[in-house]
């Protein structure tokens, strides 16, 4: 005859194997969000916790979009009409970082599988002598501050003179933010206030933006380069030796139709009035080699060399401005390559044996580049991988326990999707009153106040 514990045991085994599938997502961003919007759909019975290191969520759709590109931030409505349409399946635990708050392992310990989605954390630096000097930005700290990160360094605008390396929609963004006309573009934008004051205070007067390499290998699109060629009260000039000149007519017949518009749209652009008050030039083939300061220790020029002829020259200038990628950071605990990249057997699951299903999406499991559409046709892919996994494997008898109960435990103080709601309604309602959709909060409190 069975013990009482002996039934009990076995009906808490028949209990669990009827259990739904658990899932933790590390990254609120598209990538993460995405990836939750398809397994909710495929995966009925599925329930998600998801993580992220930042107090409010949608990682670089909030911090990273260009404030006057407000059309590529729509998607979070999508991801706000998801949380509230699934709020009894779907958890939100932002001030989390996973591999400091959270081990790895203690999610492998509590869910059946993992997503990672978290971005490409660290910045790529240029290791030239002076980089550390004041007033010298990395591209996504720069964008970070005039988006409103909480804690960001604010640079010194009080120089007519700014320099941009970097041929990408990232330096193309931080020219057009330092000459447009706070009081008329960027007004209505959700840019702080405090930020736009800054911006308006501003000196900068030119934007040298200087690639490394030549005109054929700008990696900005078409949109972008236009939007900064029309820039009301701004000049534009491409500065094209006669080289580059005929090596791109002979190239142009041969391009791409999107590489051939963008070419094309360049080469109309090789001279500008100057006389207009602020100005945008473009230069290629120079290599920054070193930041020369004052003697305060703050930028006042940099030293590029020639590419061709190895020649060197200092463009003159108060603030420089490094736009030249991200790098992936793996989280302690998730399996590397011989590179130090996650390790992935086929673009998409973690090379990992154990009970725990992990896979990989977005940036931090590829190359830290493309925009939201490539990061929807990578999360279908990866949902399509885990959904498929997670119906073979079909009984789910692994005794998992509420994270939320260790996250208290450990006396994480993460935010849930109603400390997000409670800030965003809050923004919005600052925004109202200065005639904008929201104000962005510069700070949160310590303490959210759903514990």
């Amino acid at each position: 005859m069975l013990s009482v514990s002996a039934i009990w045991r076995s009906s808490c085994r028949f209990l669990a194997s009827f259990r739904p599938p658990k899932i933790a997502v590390i990254g609120s961003g598209p990538a993460g969000m995405y990836v939750c919007s398809g397994v909710l759909r495929k995966l009925p019975s599925s329930e998600i916790d998801v993580f992220d290191a930042s107090p409010v969520p949608f990682g670089l759709v909030r911090y990273g979009v260009a404030p006057d590109h407000p059309e590529v931030k729509n998607c979070i409505n999508q991801f706000e009409k998801m949380f509230n349409n699934n709020h009894s399946r779907l958890s939100l635990y932002c001030n989390v970082t996973v591999g400091r708050d959270l081990k790895f392992d203690e999610l492998l310990q509590n869910y059946d599988a993992v997503v990672l989605a978290y971005g490409a954390k660290k910045q790529k630096t240029l290791t030239i002598p002076g980089i550390n000097a004041r007033n010298v930005f990395s591209g996504g700290d720069f964008v970070s501050w005039y988006n409103g990160l909480p804690k960001a360094v604010a640079p010194f605008l009080d120089c007519e003179k700014a320099v941009i390396v970097g041929n990408g929609n990232v330096a193309l963004d931080c020219c057009r933010i330092l000459l447009s006309s706070p009081d008329d573009r960027l007004m209505l934008t959700d840019i702080p206030l405090s930020i736009l004051e800054v911006l308006k205070r501003s000196q900068i007067r030119t934007v040298t933006i200087v690639g490394r390499r030549g005109p054929l290998e700008v990696s900005f699109t078409t949109k972008e380069l236009r939007e900064q060629i029309n820039l009301p009260g701004c000049s534009f000039s491409a500065e094209i030796d006669t080289t580059d000149r005929s090596a791109v007519n002979e190239a142009l017949s041969g391009l791409s139709r999107r590489r051939r518009r963008l070419t094309e749209l360049l080469m109309q652009n090789l001279s500008a009035d100057l006389a207009m008050e602020r100005q945008c030039r473009l230069l290629f083939r120079k290599i920054p080699t070193k930041v020369v300061t004052n003697a305060k220790g703050r930028v006042r020029g940099v030293v590029f060399k020639n590419a061709r002829t190895l020649l060197e020259d200092e463009l003159p200038c108060g603030l420089f401005i490094y736009c030249i990628g991200y790098e992936n950071v793996v989280i302690d605990g998730v399996p590397t390559d011989g590179e130090g990249h996650i390790d992935l057997k086929d673009g998409i699951r973690v090379n990992k044996t154990g009970e725990t299903l992990i896979y990989a999406t977005g940036w931090c499991a590829h190359t830290p580049r493309g925009g939201i559409v490539d990061t929807q046709i990578d999360a279908a892919n990866v949902t399509a991988a885990l959904c498929a996994d997670l119906e073979a494997k079909r009984v789910f008898d692994r005794e998992l326990n509420p994270i939320r109960r260790l996250l208290d435990f450990k006396g994480v103080k993460y935010r849930t999707w109603k400390d997000w709601k409670a800030v965003d309604e809050a923004e919005k309602l600052l925004g109202k009153a200065h005639n904008k959709e929201r104000e962005k909060l510069l700070d949160f409190p310590a303490d959210p106040a759903s514990k």
